[in-house]
């Protein structure tokens, strides 16, 4: 017979959402038996004689609950209940078997194991029906929820197996991805990764089901995603094992970070020099002023040394500004490796260069750290077969004996590097 659609009748009051359940029985019958349930109870009933006709209802219809007759036979009946998890991938769906004759039991349990919800025996009683429909509407209600929750979230949350098929797909990872969850749901989650990461998800989700190890589960870290249109996106996913008993299911939440490493480079971009790398002025006065605040507090002092290339601009003007951008860059580099970790570096303008040593509280050490600067800029450079010798001018200031206020420890520093500076030979 035709499939069939009947709907609760509208009653006065609180208005509930109808649960939408489908019937899959060749028996006349037992349909009729039902539709008294639908206000009562508030269904929403859809029927199918055969199993090819619940497919086509399935896929095409929100079934929220599936009610299957036996009558339908027995392997047909497993054949459904197996379509729906493993191919349909409806996790979520409740199932009831209106039967139990020891031979499907047997079926079910080689076959089928533990994906049947609930059984009814025949013939099949209303009161009992009633029963398992309050159940199963809990089920179902919570189920919303969850769903609808879900999707109002700004993170991306899917459900993979253990072979890495998707299962569940939510509104965010939707717009995040470009796919919607009918086209994903069963394909394998290296959909969403490019190849060159696509090979390695395999490879962890079997050693960490071989060993139990959690090289990835439990721990946020960053990678790349893939859109439809074939489009990448930064993205931190974190990934859980939410499997029990019945299966093995993993839950993984995506974050686009598009935006905040956007933010995270223009600012890098406002605090930093873009020849060498290092931090600009506008950097450098910002921690020489947290400096002052965490001195003032009563942390050990510190000093200021201004670096300012002598001659530079015969170099510039003998061999050319790419010549002297890359002197530059190396004179950069030989500062961060002449002081420790914890000091700082950082280029004001041309080639004028300032560095902070923490914990240095009198003139003899920061002299030392001078001279050892000194000799490090002091090393022949070999830029493109040529052989170029370089020096700087190095003035010093000390917290406290030499000023407390950025302006006067900066100004200090400087006034000092140009005494050094008028020393040179003409």
């Amino acid at each position: 017979m035709p499939d069939t659609v009947s709907s609760p009748p509208k009653t006065q009051g609180a208005a509930r959402t109808a649960l939408r359940l489908l019937l899959v029985s060749p028996d006349e019958q037992l349909l009729q038996q039902l539709r008294p349930l639908r206000a009562g109870q508030g269904l929403e009933l859809l029927h199918a004689g055969s199993v090819a006709a619940a497919e086509s209802q399935l896929r095409q219809s929100r079934v929220e609950l599936v009610l299957i007759d036996e009558a339908i036979g027995r392997q047909a009946l497993v054949g459904l209940v197996g379509l729906l998890r493993e191919q349909l991938f409806k996790d979520w769906l409740p199932i009831m078997v209106l039967g139990g004759s020891p031979e499907l039991l047997q079926l079910l349990e080689r076959r089928a194991r533990g994906m049947v919800d609930y059984f009814l025996a025949k013939p099949l009683s209303t009161r009992a029906l009633r029963e398992r429909l309050v159940a199963a509407r809990r089920m179902v209600s919570l189920r919303r929820v969850c769903g609808s929750a879900l999707d109002r979230v700004s993170e991306g949350v899917l459900i993979i197996d253990e072979q890495g098929t998707l299962r569940s797909f939510n509104r965010a990872a939707e717009r995040l991805f470009g796919w919607s969850a009918e086209d994903v749901i069963g394909q394998n989650v290296s959909l969403l990764m490019p190849s060159r990461h696509a090979h390695k998800h395999g490879r962890y989700m079997e050693d960490y089901l071989r060993s139990g190890l959690p090289r990835m589960i439990g721990k946020g870290r960053m990678e790349t995603a893939l859109r439809r249109d074939g489009s990448q996106f930064p993205m931190h996913l974190t990934v859980a094992d939410i499997s029990d008993e019945t299966a093995i299911r993993f839950v993984g939440v995506i974050r686009d970070l598009s935006a905040e490493l956007e933010r995270a480079e223009l600012q890098q971009m406002a605090l930093h020099d873009s020849l060498t790398g290092l931090p600009n002025r506008s950097h450098a006065e910002q921690r020489v002023r947290r400096e002052i605040e965490t001195a003032a507090a009563g942390a050990p002092g510190f000093a200021l040394l201004f670096v300012d290339l002598d001659r530079f601009k015969r170099i510039n003007d003998s061999h050319g500004h790419a010549t002297g951008d890359a002197v530059l860059r190396a004179v950069a580099q030989r500062l961060r490796h002449a002081l420790s970790e914890s000091d700082f570096v950082a280029r004001l303008a041309g080639d004028e260069f300032l560095l902070l040593l923490t914990g240095v509280q009198n003139h003899a050490d920061a002299g030392r750290v001078s001279e050892r600067v000194a000799r490090a800029l002091a090393q022949p450079l070999l830029l493109q077969g040529r052989r170029l010798m370089v020096s700087a001018s190095i003035g010093v200031a000390l917290y406290g004996p030499d000023g407390t206020r950025a302006e006067d420890l900066l100004a200090r520093a400087d006034a000092a590097m140009y005494r050094c500076k008028r020393q040179l030979p003409p």
